[in-house]
């Protein structure tokens, strides 16, 4: 008998805006990977991408 899927994991979907989902699904297709789990490598990238970098300067 299958388990039931958790309400956090459909809420992080549905709580993502219609553009991401759809890519979010797009990207778990192609890859083999759950929707949820799709959604949160985007976001977590996504956050890396916009960090804002060290000044560039070595520590000594």
């Amino acid at each position: 008998m299958a388990k039931k899927k958790s309400r956090q994991a459909l809420s992080a979907i549905a709580a993502a805006s219609r553009a991401e989902a759809t890519e979010a699904i797009y990207f778990a297709r192609k890859c083999g990977l759950t929707p949820e789990e799709a959604l949160r490598m985007m976001r977590e990238a996504h956050e890396a991408e916009h960090k804002a970098p060290d000044s560039g300067k070595r520590k000594r």
